[in-house]
This record gives C-alpha cells, structure tokens and sequence, in this order.
C-alpha cells in the first residue's frame, strides 16, 4: 500500500512547495494580477509593457503580504496604504518607466530574490 501512497505524497508536496523543478513562472500583459500565495507569488516573472500595471493580490486571513521593490523605487505600500495584505486587499500598480524590478515580500523573502521574490520587467 506504500508504495501505491508514496508516489502520490511526493507529487503532491511538490505541488505545495511550488513545484520544486526551479522553472519560472512567467507571465506577460498590458495589466497583470498576482496572487500573493502562501510563500509565493503566483508568478515570479511579470512582463508589462511600459504604462502597463500590476495588481498584487493577497490570498490569506492569517498571513500578511506585500510586493516591494528590491531597489526601494515602489511598493504595495505606496497605493494600499499598509505593508500588510490580507485575503481579498488589492494594490495596483502602474509602471511608466522601463526597466526590470527584483520584487520580493518583505515577510516571507528578501530584497537579493530569495524566497517569496520575483522579477517584473516593463518593455520599453
């Protein structure tokens, strides 16, 4: 019976760890929504074009969440108002400037892309 068991544990925790085989998740549009998972955004590569925005979306009761910008140029903070995102709290941001962004949550990741990080890229 383990053995018909164990296949699908592994499948299954690697689902909740995000996967596990170190592939991006990319996504691309004029506006994009991320949900602002457990320990993870739901995509980790965002490409806008410029004049394009990005809302981040946080997805728990009990866990807070944001999206800041590794070099200190924006933040959830800046149009929501708190460094806390909870289920349902929307920020939306619109990017004017091209470039590529190191995003992370200040909770869960840091500003060198470790953890809950990502990368936003706006298309000039």
């Amino acid at each position: 019976m383990y053995k018909r068991i164990l296949p699908f544990l592994l499948a299954l925790a690697l689902v909740a760890c995000g996967g596990g085989s170190g592939e991006t998740r990319p996504v691309s549009g004029e506006h994009v929504t991320v949900k602002m998972l457990d320990t993870t955004f739901e995509y980790d590569e965002i490409r806008i074009p410029v004049g394009g925005s990005v809302t981040f979306v946080g997805t728990s009761k009990t866990i807070p969440h944001n999206a800041v910008a590794a070099d200190g140029s924006w933040s959830t903070e800046d149009v929501f108002g708190s460094l806390e995102q909870y289920e349902g709290d929307e920020a939306t941001l619109t990017f004017d400037t091209p470039g590529e962004y190191v995003f992370f949550c200040t909770f869960h990741g840091n500003a060198q892309g470790a953890g809950m990080a990502g990368k936003l890229i706006v298309e000039g």
